[in-house]
């Protein structure tokens, strides 16, 4: 039995919900980052998924003109959306704890198996096999048994993304509690609920719930995070290399980063060309630094790199591709400035406090800038 009343309200409820979060968070925000264009994503498919989910409960057992194509169109971007959230929550988490462009790039491929299994099974349902629902042909939805396959991979996914947040703090990359079950708790109770009593919605005005949720927790987490560069900030990199001050220290590497004449790029240019410069700066780092790193905005033109476990090969190919993609970018001509940096890198040693540390690795910064400046003289 489809409760009519209780449907327009729920997913009135999300689509409004869903519009307003969406606006305060455009209106709040002055640069746009790689997680936020995801999150931003999970809120219009939420709203896209409640909208279809609301025309397929109106016309479910009525008969009208293409009312059947209808149906089969809008329970599949029911079941396309519920798989691409989960999916999209995967990467948020990834982006949102790493920050790093290679290792979401690599895991990309493993991650994505279940969304495009899923994607395969609604396609080839549209051709009448009838795997996940079936449509009569008095145009009424029911459900299949393979639509569990759907649910399955919601669990995988919910599965890693606590995996991926634990994990994360075992490795000493996250220092502070990521909201991953305020975002799991609600969306599996709700499509639990869901799956159990057909002709009422609560699947996605939770997801609703848990965006709002997790919304909140971020700015709370903006204390460790650069806004104009999306990177971590000076709090966070401290945070880190305390903690593996007071533990291994292993393998530990730290490159310091510093861009060479951005003062003129203030001075004669402005500084908001000069905010555009940091953000490019940031966005190169984000694209330039291997699986195990953590690129920082030290403060200022400063950035630092903390990689962990990786050989001197890597460190110095690191090196190499921020000097290429910063020539890259260069040659493009895209802004009215140019990029160069000069870099130092060391390893933390046994006998190295946090302090010695950054203190090392800014003379190495110093060694490089010297060279820079020295054919001026």
């Amino acid at each position: 039995m489809i409760i009519w009343p209780e449907i327009l309200v729920a997913n009135g409820t999300v689509i409004l919900t869903m519009w307003f979060l969406l606006n305060c968070r455009r209106k709040n925000r002055g640069t746009i980052h790689a997680e936020d264009k995801i999150y931003d994503a999970m809120v219009l498919v939420n709203m896209l998924g409640a909208i279809s989910e609301t025309i397929s409960f109106y016309i479910d057992g009525k008969t009208m003109p293409t009312g059947r194509v209808i149906n089969y169109a809008t329970n599949s971007i029911c079941f396309i959306g519920t798989v691409t959230l989960a999916l999209l929550w995967v990467f948020y988490v990834e982006v949102r704890i790493y920050r790093n462009y290679k290792r979401t790039q690599h895991n990309a491929k493993i991650i994505m198996l279940p969304w495009l299994i899923e994607i395969a099974a609604i396609f080839c349902n549209l051709f009448g096999t009838g795997s996940l629902f079936h449509i009569t042909e008095a145009n009424v939805y029911t459900r299949s048994d393979g639509a569990i396959i759907g649910y399955i991979t919601l669990i995988i996914y919910f599965a890693y993304s606590t995996y991926l947040v634990y994990h994360s703090k075992r490795q000493g990359i996250n220092l502070s509690f990521f909201p991953v079950l305020y975002f799991v708790g609600p969306c599996l109770a709700g499509v639990i609920i869901q799956m159990f009593y057909y002709g009422i919605t609560t699947s996605w005005i939770s997801v609703s719930v848990a965006l709002t949720f997790v919304q909140m927790q971020t700015y709370a987490e903006n204390l460790y995070t650069d806004e104009l560069t999306g990177l971590y900030n000076r709090r966070y990199l401290n945070g880190l290399v305390s903690k593996a001050d007071q533990t291994t220290k292993t393998n530990i590497h730290g490159i310091l980063i510093d861009m060479n004449d951005f003062k003129t790029i203030n001075d004669s240019l402005g500084h908001s060309v000069g905010d555009r410069a940091l953000c490019v700066m940031g966005d190169i780092l984000f694209k330039s630094i291997p699986e195990g790193a953590i690129a920082t905005r030290y403060g200022g033109d400063e950035f630092i790199i903390l990689l962990f476990d990786v050989s001197k090969t890597t460190i110095q190919a690191t090196l190499a591709e921020i000097n290429a993609n910063i020539a890259g970018f260069n040659a493009a001509g895209a802004e009215p400035f140019n990029l160069s940096v000069s870099m130092g890198y060391t390893k933390m040693d046994i006998d190295d406090t946090t302090e010695s540390f950054l203190q090392h690795m800014d003379e190495q910064m110093y060694k490089e800038k010297r060279k820079y400046h020295q054919p001026q003289q």
